[in-house]
This record gives structure tokens, C-alpha cells and sequence, in this order.
């Protein structure tokens, strides 16, 4: 019996103590409005290309499937009413080859009503399989290539087997490193995929004048191989040898 009266006061302590307290409702901080609210690219077919909008350190994220192969951008982009963004919604990214190739800052300052600004830093992401270079060279054994530029007609031919090329030569190129890690210009190129054997070519041709940009750079010495394809990279581990006479 004594039990029994402990709990039941036990039981009218607690709906007592609930009674008297009372819940507080806090209302959420009122949101930026000089903020980017959605930004999707919609050039393409199906549905658009959503970008992830990362409030806390000012950035936009898209992931571009490699096999859409876009090599200009349209972004459509959403701002909270009365603010205005820069660069408009709508405004093209050109040559996205140049972007994953060099480099390059893309940038939204959106301007709030009452004029309080924030600036976004676009990052793309490229979902593409890794670039793999066969070497040509070994660490004790250097292949050599010898272009005569005192002859009407002479030409090398450097045959990179690999994976990772893209079969449509505009979204690829290739160039000699030398050994301060300058790029001379690009080299002429051609690729085959045919079932497992996937080769990239690039040629270095004497046959007129004036001589293309690559020969006029060439000196005889040692080089790396630097292929991009889309919006990967790689570079042979051996350099290999061009002798220019």
C-alpha cells in the first residue's frame, strides 16, 4: 500500500512539474537574401543539370558527366526577390576547354535589396574515368624520335597507347614538355579506338612554310609527353628524345 501512494504522488509531481512549464518556440534567422537560391545548367538534353549552392563558404558545385561532352555552358540561375545577380542568369561559359585545361576564376556577386552583397566561386567537376598514358620510354632505356628540317618532307610520328581518349580529336591535344616544364604548342592529332586498343598519334610535320608553331619551338633535347582529354590530364613519367636537325 505504501508502494503504491509513493508512486501515484511520484506520478502528481510530474503532471504537476509538466503543467508549469511551458514550450518555447524560436523562430528561425531569416534567410540572406543576397544569396543564389538555384543554379542549374539547362543546355542540355532532358533535365538540367542541378549545382549544389553551398551557402556557408560562398560556392556552386555542378557535376558534368563526361559523356555530354558540353563544351559551353548555360546556367539558369534563381535569386531571392528584388536581388540581381552578376553575371545575368543566362550568360554563356565558353570554351570550357580552356577552364579544365588553364584554369579559370567563374564568379557570381549576387546584390541584395537593400544592397548587401555575397560572391560565389563556380566549381565544376568533370565525371570522367582517369587518363592513363603508356610510356614510351623506361628509366634506362629513352625512345627517340629525329625530325630533319633541312629536307622538303620530313615528319615524327608519336604513338601513345592508353585509356581515357576521347574519340572526337577537338576534345583532346597533346604537347612536348621540356625539361623546365614549358608546354610548346599543341601537336597534330589523331586517335582509333577499336576494341581494347586505344592509340593517340601525334605528328610533328616539316612541309611548309612558314613551319608550324611546334617545330619552330623544337630544339633537340628531352621531353614529356602531356595528353588532355575533356577535362583530365596525364603526363608520361620518361621523357623521351627529339632530336631536331
Amino acid at each position: 500500500m505504501q508502494l503504491y501512494l509513493r508512486q501515484f504522488a511520484a506520478a502528481l509531481f510530474i503532471l504537476a512539474f509538466a503543467a508549469c512549464t511551458k514550450t518555447e518556440t524560436i523562430d528561425p534567422a531569416p534567410e540572406a537574401q543576397n544569396r543564389i537560391i538555384t543554379y542549374s545548367i539547362v543546355n542540355v538534353q532532358g533535365d538540367p543539370i542541378s549545382g549544389a549552392v553551398n551557402d556557408r563558404d560562398s560556392s556552386i558545385t555542378i557535376y558534368i558527366p563526361f559523356y555530354r561532352q558540353l563544351v559551353v555552358l548555360e546556367p539558369e540561375i534563381t535569386v531571392p526577390e528584388g536581388a540581381t545577380v552578376t553575371p545575368v542568369s543566362g550568360t554563356l561559359i565558353e570554351d570550357l576547354l580552356d577552364v579544365f585545361r588553364n584554369g579559370r576564376d567563374i564568379k557570381y556577386t549576387v546584390t541584395a535589396k537593400d544592397g548587401s552583397k555575397r560572391t560565389y566561386t563556380l566549381r565544376i567537376v568533370v565525371q570522367q574515368p582517369d587518363l592513363v598514358l603508356d610510356e614510351l620510354s623506361t628509366a634506362t632505356d629513352i625512345a627517340e624520335f629525329t625530325i630533319d628540317t633541312r629536307l622538303a618532307y620530313d615528319a615524327i610520328h608519336i604513338k601513345l597507347t592508353g585509356s581515357g581518349f576521347m574519340e572526337e580529336n577537338e576534345l583532346m591535344k597533346m604537347v612536348l614538355v621540356d625539361e623546365t616544364g614549358r608546354e610548346l604548342s599543341p601537336i597534330g592529332l589523331s586517335t582509333t579506338n577499336v576494341g581494347n586498343i586505344h592509340l593517340i598519334i601525334g605528328s610533328i610535320t616539316k612541309f611548309t612554310d612558314p613551319q608550324e608553331p611546334v617545330l619552330q619551338e623544337l630544339k633537340t633535347g628531352l621531353y614529356k609527353i602531356k595528353v588532355y582529354s575533356y577535362g583530365k590530364n596525364a603526363t608520361t613519367k620518361f621523357p623521351v628524345k627529339i632530336n631536331k636537325l
